[in-house]
Parts: structure tokens; sequence; C-alpha cells
């Protein structure tokens, strides 16, 4: 069967990530060093807690203001959460290249970049529909549940469907409910299995 659609992941897929901008970031707003932000934000669980959905955009800010000592408004909040990810072009232009093929972004993360993406990174937004984040799905990759609703969201049977991401462990996830799984290494790899899977573009 011909893919209806293609889910892809966000971060080292459509973009480069890069967290330790966004702890730069953050810590030179809060007057906090990395250690302790991550220290707070991700090995404390609270940004896996964010990720799962268990926090709107607005509640994430509050937190950040009550815990962290943020002062800055949600638009200057918007830039540096999207700070850490760095679209990769060449990427983007394959995502081009499948129209009309639907694309779909498949990806781990919470309320607040969800809110923060389409003004901040737009040619991201405008090349992925839907934006399906983990915190909406209410599970979070390699989970089977995180799979199945994004499916049910876009109306699409498994062998219907391709993912693509760098995380062999998220990968395997997918093609444990039925999809069909491509382990992202690079744009060039990319490309020549995208060829092979839908033919030459």
């Amino acid at each position: 069967m011909r893919p209806e659609v293609i889910f892809f992941d966000l971060g080292d897929v459509v973009c480069r990530f890069h967290p330790e901008r966004r702890l730069a970031a953050l810590g030179e707003a809060c007057g906090l060093g990395a250690g302790e932000l991550r220290q707070a934000l991700y090995e404390s669980g609270l940004v896996a807690r964010w990720d799962r959905g268990l926090a709107s955009a607005t509640e994430i800010h509050a937190t950040l203001e009550r815990e962290l000592g943020y002062a800055g408004g949600p638009a200057a909040l918007h830039e540096l959460w999207c700070s850490a990810f760095e679209p990769d072009d060449r990427v983007l232009a394959l995502v081009d290249r499948l129209h009309p093929l639907r694309t779909a972004l498949l990806t781990n993360n919470d309320a607040l970049l969800l809110e923060a993406l389409p003004d901040v990174l737009p040619q991201i937004a405008a090349r992925f529909e839907p934006l399906l984040f983990s915190c909406m799905l209410g599970a979070t990759k390699p989970a089977p549940a995180a799979f199945t609703r994004a499916l049910e969201l876009v109306g699409c049977s498994p062998d219907a469907a391709v993912f693509v991401d760098d995380k062999a462990a998220n990968v395997a996830g997918a093609e444990a409910v039925g999809i069909t799984g491509l382990h992202f290494t690079g744009a060039d790899t990319l490309h020549a299995a995208l060829d092979a899977l839908l033919g030459p573009s």
C-alpha cells in the first residue's frame, strides 16, 4: 500500500536539537547555571511530566516564574523555549518534495513548545498538518498509545503510515503497531530511503 501520511520527529530530524541553547538562555533570564536548570527541569522529571501533558503552556510559564524566577513575558519565553531547535533545511527540502503526500509532526514535547512553534518557527509549523505533540496525545514515544492516538487523529491505518525518527527505540515502537519505520541518520540516507519507498522524487 502506498503511504498516505509520513510522520516526522522534530528534534534531530526536522531540526537539529541543541538543548544547551535553551538552558543558556533560560539561565541568563533567571540568573541560574545550566547545571541547576538541568536538575530542576530534566533530572527532576518535570519536563517529562510536561511532555505527558500534565501542564498547560500557561501552567509551565507559571512554574518557571515560581520555581526558577523567570520574569519575562510569554513572547520572550516562546523565543527562549524554541531556541533549542535549529531547522535542518535539507530535511525541509525533502519534506517539500513529498507533497501532496500528507506530512505530520510527531514529537515528544510540551504544551509550551506547541504554543510557541507556529510563531517562532513558522517554517516548521507550516509544513506539517497536524502538529502532534505527546502533551496532547497523553503518551510519549515509544509507547504504543502515542502511535495509535496519532493514527486516530490523522484518520490513517498503520499500514498506510510511515514514521521517521532518529531514535531506534521510537522506530521500533512505531513498527510494533504496524507503521513502517525509518531510522533517521541524515538527510542523504533519508532521501534514499524515501526514494526506495515511494519512488524517486
